[in-house]
């Protein structure tokens, strides 16, 4: 008996703890994997993340936005996160995008005026089809009467203010457009001149032709290039990066009478002002 005993206490495995050690050190690098990952995370999709979470609780919980805070086309509207309270630029943001909404929501419902923005600007885009006839840049009765409600909001804030106008690219050649890039300034700078006759300040507004070369869809169809034929209002949050007084404009470019063949003015300036960013 004694015999038969030692026999299979000799067969049995020893090597079991193996097993627990295998899953124990899977386990661990499983973890590290999901620290690492933790720890790489992309702003810019929590960013996304997290609005549109706070945009789901807002729904469920309040049953309405309020104004101001969801804006765009129709049903499907686009986020718009607009809220440093302490900032006057975007707090104007804010009140202007609350009025647009307040005022424009039944053309918002057609489809034909959308609404987006950030921290940074806000931004109208009005279809062409309520503004101008094919190939004029002359505002049509309706059209007048929406900018004009439009440059009431705008009135009331001081911040800068850019149209820019967009064609299709279907190309046109008349004596007074030859090519879409007059066209589409034309459009913009005919609205500019509506809102300076409304009262805004002409010297905070500005008026940008990108002619057919900003589609936001292809040009195949009828409706393609309609949709590419817009307008867009945007109103910034901080000073206008074009004025006199921006970073960009610091001081004024000399003129080439001074300019010496061995240095140019532009150079001359760059070596006089220390370099951005490695003071």
């Amino acid at each position: 008996m004694s015999r038969r005993r030692s026999i299979k206490l000799d067969e049995e495995n020893t090597d079991r703890w193996m097993v627990s050690y295998a899953d124990f050190v899977t386990l661990l690098f499983a973890f590290f994997v999901v620290m690492y990952s933790v720890s790489s995370v992309n702003l810019g999709k929590y960013r996304v993340l997290s609005d549109a979470v706070v945009t789901a609780f807002n729904k469920k919980g309040k049953g309405a936005i309020a104004p101001g805070d969801q804006l765009g086309i129709s049903v499907q509207r686009a986020p718009i996160s607009i809220g440093i309270e302490n900032q006057a630029g975007i707090r104007a943001l804010r009140e202007t995008a609350a009025a647009i909404e307040a005022e424009m929501k039944p053309w918002m419902k057609k489809g034909q005026i959308a609404v987006r923005g950030n921290q940074k600007w806000l931004e109208v885009e009005i279809n062409s089809s309520i503004l101008f006839t094919t190939g004029s840049a002359d505002l049509s009765p309706a059209a007048q009467k929406i900018l004009t409600d439009l440059s009431q909001v705008f009135k009331d804030s001081k911040n800068p203010l850019y149209v820019s106008g967009y064609t299709d690219d279907l190309p046109i050649n008349t004596l007074q457009f030859p090519s879409n890039w007059e066209l589409s300034a034309a459009r913009a700078a005919g609205v500019v001149r509506l809102f300076s006759k409304a009262g805004i300040n002409p010297a905070r507004m500005g008026a940008i032709g990108f002619s057919e070369y900003r589609p936001v869809s292809d040009n195949r169809t009828a409706v393609d290039r309609q949709k590419n034929r817009r307008v867009i209002i945007r109103m910034l949050a901080g000073d206008d990066m074009f004025s006199a007084s921006s970073p960009y404009a610091a001081q004024p470019v000399e003129s080439s009478t001074t300019t010496t063949p061995e240095q140019p003015a532009i150079l001359r300036l760059q070596a006089a002002e220390p370099a951005r960013g490695l003071e």
